[in-house]
Parts: C-alpha cells; sequence; structure tokens
C-alpha cells in the first residue's frame, strides 16, 4: 500500500513538474482583440476613465474599473491555453464564486454557437517567495486537438486587470479575429447587470443575451451602486452608444427612482438624442417569498416603477420599458442568495427579455 501510495505521489510530482515546464510563448492580449468595453481609458481594462468624473464616489469609481462584460477575442491551433493576469483592484461579493469573480471564462465556437469550454481561477495567498497565487500562470484548458479554434475569453467580473497575457505552446499560432458581434449598446444596472450569483464571466444575463443575438453588449453593471446617478446618464450618453438597455429599478429607493429618472434620461439624451433607451423590470427577488417586509417593500417599488414608466414612455420618444413579470421564473430553483439569481437564473431572464429587445431594436434597424 506504501509503495503504491509513493507511486502515486511520484506520478503527481513528474506530472506537475511536466505542466509547469511546457515551453509557452506569451501574447500581450491587446495585440488581440479586446471586446467589451466603450470608454477610452488609460488602463486599457478599466470600464470607464474614472478620474474624469470626480462625482463618482470610491466605491462607484472602484467597481468600473473591473472588467465585467469584458472579453478577448482570438484564433490558435494550440493544444492547451494559458493566461498571465496582474491584478489591481478586486472586490469580494458574498454572491459571486471566485471563478466568476476573479477567474477566467472560455467560449470557443462550434457550429456556429459559443459553447462553454473552460473556467478557471489561481487560489488566493502567496507562494513560498512571497508571489501573490491569483498572479501566476494559469493554463485554462488541455488537451485540444490542435485544429483552429476562435475563443472567446471572459474576463473577471469583480476585478481590475492591470495586465493580461496569453499563453500558447511553442510553434501554435494565435491571431485576433473580427468582432463577429454587431452594433454598440450600452447595458447598464446592479449587480444583476454585473453577474452577482453567475457561476463564471460569460453566465451573466448581458453575455447570455449577447451570444443569443450576436448584439454587441457593453457591460455598465455596478453591483448594488446602480441609482440612476446623474453622473452615470453623462458616461453613457457619451458613449454615443446604439441603444441603452438599463436594469434601473433593482436598487434605488422609490424616492431615487421618483427624482432621478428624468435627469438620468437628460443626461444621456443632451449626448445622444434618438437613441432608444430601453428600460427594464427588476426581477423577483425570491428572499421576498417569506419575508414580509421585503414582500412589502419589492411590492412596493414595483407597483411604483411600473406606473411611472407608463408616464415616462409616453413624456419621452424612444423610450420603453420591458414589464414581463417573473424574468427567472416562479419555481424558487435560480436563486443563488435570495437576492441574486445563479446562472440558470441569469439563462432564463435572457430568454424571457429577448424577444421585446430584438423586438425594439428592430425599429432602429438594429439586428
Amino acid at each position: 500500500m506504501k509503495r503504491f501510495l509513493l507511486l502515486i505521489v511520484a506520478l503527481g510530482l513528474t506530472f506537475s513538474f511536466a505542466t509547469a515546464n511546457v515551453e509557452l510563448e506569451w501574447t500581450d492580449a491587446q495585440k488581440l482583440n479586446h471586446i467589451g468595453k466603450m470608454c477610452k481609458t488609460k488602463n486599457p481594462y478599466n470600464r470607464v476613465e474614472v478620474n474624469d468624473y470626480p462625482e463618482l464616489n470610491k466605491t462607484e469609481a472602484n467597481l468600473l474599473k473591473t472588467c465585467a462584460g469584458q472579453a478577448i477575442l482570438f484564433e490558435t491551433d494550440a493544444e492547451e491555453i494559458w493566461v498571465k493576469a496582474s491584478y489591481g483592484y478586486r472586490s469580494h461579493n458574498r454572491a459571486m464564486p471566485a471563478t466568476a469573480g476573479s477567474g477566467f471564462n472560455l467560449y470557443i465556437e462550434h457550429e456556429g454557437e459559443w459553447k462553454w469550454a473552460a473556467s478557471v481561477v489561481n487560489g488566493e495567498g502567496h507562494d513560498s517567495k512571497g508571489n501573490a497565487k491569483i498572479e501566476q500562470p494559469l493554463r485554462v484548458i488541455r488537451r485540444m486537438d490542435g485544429s483552429n479554434h476562435r475563443c472567446l475569453l471572459y474576463l473577471p467580473l469583480f476585478a481590475e486587470l492591470t495586465k493580461l497575457e496569453i499563453g500558447v505552446p511553442q510553434g501554435a499560432k494565435i491571431k485576433a479575429i473580427k468582432n463577429p458581434f454587431r452594433h454598440n449598446i450600452a447595458i447598464f444596472g446592479s449587480s444583476f447587470t454585473h453577474g452577482s450569483g453567475a457561476t463564471c464571466a460569460g453566465m451573466t444575463y448581458p453575455a447570455f443575451l449577447m451570444r443569443q443575438t450576436g448584439l454587441n453588449l457593453n457591460s455598465f453593471g455596478m453591483s448594488g451602486n446602480s441609482k440612476l446617478q446623474r453622473v452615470m446618464g453623462e458616461i453613457l450618453g457619451g458613449t454615443k452608444a446604439d441603444a441603452y438597455i438599463c436594469d434601473a429599478f433593482s436598487n434605488p429607493s422609490i424616492e431615487q427612482i421618483r427624482d432621478r429618472i428624468r435627469p438620468f434620461i437628460a443626461e444621456i439624451r443632451k449626448r445622444n438624442p434618438k437613441a432608444p433607451i430601453i428600460f427594464l423590470r427588476t426581477i423577483y427577488r425570491d428572499g421576498r417569498f417569506f419575508d414580509t417586509g421585503a414582500e412589502k417593500k419589492e411590492a412596493d417599488r414595483m407597483v411604483y416603477v411600473d406606473n411611472l414608466m407608463k408616464e415616462i414612455c409616453a413624456e419621452y420618444s424612444d423610450v420603453y420599458f420591458i414589464d414581463t413579470p417573473n424574468q427567472t421564473g416562479t419555481d424558487m430553483l435560480t436563486s443563488a442568495d435570495g437576492v441574486h439569481p445563479c446562472s440558470w437564473g441569469y439563462k432564463r431572464w435572457a430568454d424571457t427579455i429577448q424577444p421585446k429587445v430584438v423586438e425594439i431594436l428592430s425599429k432602429y434597424n438594429i439586428k
């Protein structure tokens, strides 16, 4: 038995040694195709140049530095793919698996569809030399067949990157590919839009909606800080997006919604007068089912928003409200923590709103 255990240990050490000594060639991800952001920034992995907007508080600024919704597009014939990243700000969200919050999620195109291929993250802490484990080279996938594959590598949802390299074995090819997603649509919202509770970075509802429609969605998810701030209207309007989708009613109070929605729309309209703005009804949070206080608070806000949006849509041209109820289902099977959906809940959400989103955007020849 002891000999058997020693053999297993020896084999394991040999495997680790061989893996660690793969001769890799590293490519700066900025030489490939970086998608999922609309603002010019000094750090290419920040979503907004936050120093240009002193009105943002520290929490809001840090969240807009994260990589939510961003991805790297490339083609390779490599049999394995690695990443090597340097991190800045990282948030530790209670409803966020590490694979989504700080890790990488690979999709590969197969027969015309983007298929999940891998989701990986390094451990926390430091190695014996004092180096951060999270920044060590990390193999994303191995034992591929060596044929050309078109890859979509999603970046961490709740972390800021300062540098990213993609590694492939020496002799393998890697090159940028053209963005297959059409138009430029800004999608703004709460932790739901940011992706809290998703298993990995490609399983947020904007990511599902993007792959299912072929429309290019750029995330401005702000965790729990999406409160119709005037400055966010300014930022969104400045993108000159073809359209806007707003999960705007999940975080703010009734009073904030009442006071802020018109200034928010006005800030977008100052800079982008005609682009359609689609507001989404917030989802039913499963945690309210047995909690009478949460039930009243959530129900009151939904009723208020439903009535308010009838006024808003009549008052403003090119503003819409998708009021579909129960977007994530009513069977109580999709909640990660009573507030945020799991990945299956986000898939349901994308499926539910997709027909109306597509219908509205098609009026503007966005399809």
